[in-house]
């Protein structure tokens, strides 16, 4: 397999709008309604993150094959990327404790795990991803049997005890890493292809798309044998789909998925680049996206709850669509702007803070 070109591919910032947008659907919109608008409103749901989490992985085996000389490569990257992440996950994830789980937390944790396997074969990616597709979902599902007080999704907090936020982290959280290192390492596999192949980014929309409706049709096929009911709470669960379980069939389809947008986003920006360059520019400011929405969620809550439309979002999918794609385009018209005078956006920046200063300093007059 051959290491692809750093240099950017606006597919994957086609792809990281498109994550974001499914996870801001995901916050203002219906969730587990039975109409056909609930349920097409909530295909995102449980899968734009994970999408999030495939593209991340991408983008570290992306940075480790950057030719750009770096003082401390990598690694020291990641490392910062990590703190900064993990601080401001914690800080969002204040804001809302109960209403929003902030994915962030999982994001650094993961950036420091992929210093470990920044220089391991590929073959070694896939077999991370496969061990921890089947060990995890058993793992969080057997704390969940056992502990479930313990094992409740409670996101990392700041002030909690180290112990207890490694916990979260690692296994009981939201966004636990013994299932969540599966998407991030398939990504960190695909981000070694090259994906400027027109047949790779076929390939994955084929075997993405193929894969998905595979997993789908077993987990109706076995439900329906077992007599397994989505709310069930025995080891018959390992074989739901439902949105952030972190059962096995849900994790596997949710990864296939995501390749499958991956290459068609690929696909689509190379071929109509002027009509979808809004979105584009939004991808690159996708942790500024992420961020944004969770402050101005967080900053009109009162006005929200005072209207009563809040809930009438929430039951909704026509006006939780509308409020979407409202969003989206204010903040697509926000990227244009920015992105046609700045190379990086305002959080980005932050990604490459002390490269940035280092290389003022030296480039300063003596």
């Amino acid at each position: 397999m051959t290491a692809v070109s750093a240099s950017r591919l606006e597919g994957l910032d086609l792809a990281r709008v498109l994550a974001v947008a499914g996870m801001l659907s995901a916050h203002v919109g219906p969730v587990g309604l039975e109409t056909l608008g609930g349920q097409l409103y909530a295909l995102p749901q449980g899968r734009a993150s994970v999408l999030f989490m495939l593209l991340a992985g991408v983008g570290v085996s992306f940075l480790a094959a950057s030719r750009r000389p770096r003082r401390g490569g990598a690694e020291a990257q990641l490392l910062w990327r990590a703190a900064l992440l993990f601080l401001i996950g914690l800080g969002l994830q204040a804001l809302e404790p109960d209403a929003i789980y902030v994915i962030l937390p999982a994001y650094a944790a993961l950036f420091v795990l992929a210093i470990a396997m920044l220089r391991m074969p590929s073959p070694g990616l896939l077999a991370i991803a496969a061990l921890m597709l089947a060990l995890g979902p058993a793992i969080f599902l057997h704390g969940q049997l056992t502990s479930p007080d313990v094992f409740d999704r409670s996101p990392v907090m700041p002030g909690l005890a180290a112990g207890e936020m490694l916990h979260r982290l690692v296994l009981s959280g939201p966004y636990p890493l013994v299932t969540w290192i599966v998407p991030f390492a398939v990504g960190m596999w695909l981000g070694r292809l090259d994906l400027r192949s027109t047949a790779v980014r076929r390939r994955l929309v084929v075997v993405g798309a193929v894969g998905t409706a595979g997993v789908l049709l077993a987990s109706a096929g076995l439900q329906r044998a077992l007599g397994v009911d989505a709310d069930d709470w025995g080891w018959n669960r390992l074989l739901v789909t439902q949105p952030h379980s972190q059962m096995l069939l849900w994790l596997a389809g949710s990864v296939l998925t995501a390749g499958a947008v991956l290459g068609l986003c690929l696909l689509l920006a190379d071929r109509a680049r002027r009509w979808l360059w809004p979105l584009i520019a939004s991808g690159q400011l996708a942790l500024t996206f992420y961020v944004t929405h969770l402050l101005v969620l967080w900053l009109l809550r009162e006005t929200l709850e005072s209207s009563g439309l809040d809930d009438h979002v929430m039951d909704s999918p026509a006006i939780a669509t509308v409020v979407t794609l409202l969003a989206m385009a204010a903040f697509a018209a926000f990227a244009v702007l920015w992105s046609s005078r700045f190379q990086r956006g305002p959080l980005e920046s932050l990604l490459f803070l002390p490269w940035i200063a280092r290389r003022q300093s030296r480039d300063r007059p003596r």
